[in-house]
């Protein structure tokens, strides 16, 4: 279902979420991108209402830092017919009240510095945001997660 879902972003989606042109995963990425223990490494998926074989829309996780253990990186991806409509934030809103509730005191995210769409959405997880461009068009932006 992620290699599907991967295959059917555009090209500007793929590029925004891995800063890099991306059409496919290798078995490695697969399997770390699936092999979640729902404590370090949490993911919540959001499927097509109406398709009548299962279809990825959207994917959110975040991953725990190794040398951080309050701190997580965060990604959020949803179709691009999807987009503009909320999913992404309903993703990211989940994935921060499970990181609360694992002692995960900030979300890190690397994102393009025009992908706007997901520089509002991390805005909106959190009242304190620090962003801090590291060149190359590309933003590292650490988020407080405090309730």
């Amino acid at each position: 279902m992620l290699a599907d879902g991967l295959r059917r972003l555009s090209p500007q989606s793929a590029q925004r979420r891995f800063l890099t042109p991306k059409r496919s995963f290798s078995r490695a990425e697969l399997r770390y991108l699936t092999e979640v223990d729902g404590l370090d490494h949490v993911a919540y998926v959001a499927e097509h209402p109406s398709s009548p074989t299962s279809r990825l829309i959207a994917v959110g996780r975040f991953v725990k830092l190794q040398d951080d253990p309050h701190a997580a990186e965060v990604a959020v991806t949803v179709a691009d017919e999807w987009q503009g409509r909320g999913l992404g934030s309903v993703l990211g809103k989940h994935l921060a009240h499970a990181a609360r509730n694992r002692d995960i005191r900030r979300f890190t995210a690397t994102m393009a510095s025009e992908n706007v769409p997901a520089h509002r959405l991390m805005a909106k997880l959190t009242e304190h945001l620090e962003q801090h461009h590291v060149g190359g068009g590309v933003d590292e932006l650490v988020l407080d997660l405090a309730a």
